[in-house]
């Protein structure tokens, strides 16, 4: 867990903050996500966490520790980092680039090598390809697969990502932010993600962190509540007009209340249980009808052979994306 406690940043020569007052706690095996406006101190904050930036008042614990209990090299060498630019070096193969903080850490190369190979291999890079390149041989995407598995090299319980994948075209970071979603299903770690973009806020965190000017905390909460309850016209604003189909994207159609099927319901357009709700409702309404039948196992609107587990109105669809309904779980 990661505790701030009334976390204040000001720089010489200045009298403003550039963050102010932060208390917050984030859950050990979570992402929190810091996104906010240019200038709000969402990269300070992160970077308070492993001391390259020093706050000005209050304190923050990792798990109970004052992070000042340690020396800055101690801190940083436990906490995985990383950035947009990947900070990769350019003269080290890719293999020794991920082994940058086991040898710091005195490993022998026998398991330095083993952990580069493990950690390629988990990013989707094949050791065998990969491991001997030099980072101007990769493409960015590749870049930022290696900038994340150098961060993931001694095991630290808490990693910090300060727009880790802003430097790639639009299908690349998608498909890195569902590869990362995916290993970290496995590896839970700690992390402190920092994004400017909250549609990536809100795929990415389990909590979000809205800062606004000034480094003031303007809501701290999950997706689901921002979307459907936002603090202050400032967050409302923030999170987009369509912050109503954003939260429908946020939720399955298989965790919700079904209502029974009916002898008509094999008319009805089909909707796989695995589909967000922003698909089941663009399904619905595409099909003119009022409610779709819900299958698992199946191919959804293709038909399939699933079978069926009840039926989903726009009604109920409508509720939830309003909050007035809560999903189950």
């Amino acid at each position: 867990m990661i505790e701030f406690k009334n976390v204040s940043k000001t720089y010489a020569g200045s009298d403003d903050p550039v963050v102010e007052n932060l208390t917050f706690e984030i859950v050990a095996g979570e992402i929190c996500v810091l996104v906010g406006p240019s200038g709000c101190g969402k990269t300070t904050s992160m970077r308070m966490v492993n001391r390259l930036i020093e706050p000005s008042e209050g304190e923050i614990l990792i798990d109970g520790q004052k992070n000042t209990d340690m020396s800055g090299t101690e801190l940083r060498r436990k906490i995985g980092y990383a950035i947009q630019q990947t900070g990769l070096f350019p003269h080290r193969t890719i293999a020794d680039n991920v082994g940058t903080v086991p040898k710091l850490l005195g490993w022998d190369k026998s398991r330095t090598a083993s952990r580069a190979d493990e950690l390629l291999d988990l990013v989707g890079l094949a050791p065998d390809q990969y491991r001997d390149r030099y980072p101007a041989e990769l493409s960015g995407g590749q870049q930022q697969r290696v900038g994340v598995a150098r961060a993931l090299a001694a095991d630290p319980p808490i990693m910090l990502m300060d727009e880790p994948f802003g430097a790639v075209d639009p299908i690349t970071r998608d498909r890195l932010q569902n590869e990362f979603l995916h290993i970290q299903e496995d590896i839970k770690k700690t992390i402190v993600f920092v994004t400017h973009d909250i549609d990536e806020g809100i795929k990415m965190g389990d909590k979000i962190a809205i800062l606004k000017e000034g480094g003031v905390l303007a809501q701290y909460d999950t997706p689901e509540n921002i979307l459907a309850r936002p603090a202050s016209d400032f967050v409302q604003s923030f999170v987009g007009g369509d912050r109503v189909l954003k939260r429908l994207s946020l939720t399955l159609v298989g965790d919700i209340e079904l209502e029974p099927a009916n002898g008509n319901s094999g008319d009805l357009p089909h909707i796989d249980e695995k589909w967000n709700l922003k698909d089941a409702l663009s399904e619905i309404i595409g099909a003119g009808a009022d409610r779709g039948l819900v299958v698992t196992g199946g191919d959804g609107a293709e038909g399939g052979n699933g079978g069926s587990r009840g039926t989903i109105t726009l009604d109920s669809i409508r509720k939830i994306s309003h909050g007035s309904e809560v999903p189950r779980g």
